[in-house]
């Protein structure tokens, strides 16, 4: 291998159903990144001018174990909030770390579904009405095509539903991706290191997102370079016209 040469994308399962995985990443520490996202999301809904109210629905798909549904619905209690995962696996210690804080009369209005992009574009519904906003966290990379994505969550949008995903970006070569490994995950489980390094090499380039984005005709929606390995796409689904984010 040339760890010079370009880093080519490499795909990985789209679904994490390993014991092993599901445990590690649910025992992994992602408090930081997970906050950093709520803060966006909070910033994004003061720029569109939006307010999460009772009659909300807030999406986060590719959910997980629940990291970031159950900040949301603790940040919004009184919105509905639904994660959607393909994962059986994950959305069994979703749903059991969500049982054990309703207890406490906490996440009253969050549930979870278990569906995978494919069957959303098939017209698999479980929202009794389109969502006010959509969120993913470190989604888009494992998925295979893209297209079906943005096929997926335009089938849950409406006019004016809010647009927040944020992923990993491909790094520009092995060494660049070895780097980040040893800078940010110096001393994780080896399943987390080896799932880290797979993710990069899967992750895709801002130019991609873009092109995947015209193919679908959400060109409109923004897509970012954040720090050194992230990218975000935001946007309000039909408003080409919307501000600067």
């Amino acid at each position: 291998m040339n760890f010079q040469s370009p880093l080519k994308r490499e795909t990985e399962p789209e679904l994490m159903q390993s014991l092993d995985q599901v445990l590690a990443y649910s025992n992994a520490d992602f408090s930081f990144s997970d906050n950093l996202l709520i803060f966006r999301l909070e910033e994004c809904l003061l720029k569109a001018g939006k307010c999460i109210g009772p009659d909300s629905v807030i999406v986060d798909i590719g959910c997980g174990p629940g990291n970031i549904a159950e900040r949301i619905a603790a940040k919004w209690p009184t919105a509905t909030v639904v994660g959607i995962d393909g994962s059986q696996s994950m959305l069994a210690l979703a749903r059991e770390r969500r049982k054990q804080k309703r207890v406490d009369g906490e996440l009253l209005k969050l549930n979870y579904s278990c569906l995978d992009i494919a069957s959303i574009v098939q017209g698999n519904q479980i929202l009794n009405r389109p969502a006010d906003v959509i969120v993913s966290n470190s989604l888009m990379h494992h998925l295979h095509d893209l297209d079906k994505f943005f096929l997926a969550i335009r089938s849950l949008s409406k006019d004016g539903t809010l647009h927040l995903h944020r992923d990993l970006r491909r790094p520009l070569s092995y060494d660049i991706a070895k780097d980040l490994q040893k800078n940010y995950l110096p001393r994780a489980p080896k399943i987390l290191i080896h799932d880290y390094l797979a993710s990069l090499h899967a992750a895709f380039s801002v130019q991609e997102i873009k092109t995947h984005l015209e193919n679908e005709g959400l060109d409109y929606f923004k897509v970012l370079e954040l720090e050194d390995r992230y990218l975000e796409v935001v946007g309000i689904f039909g408003k080409p016209h919307c501000e600067s984010w």
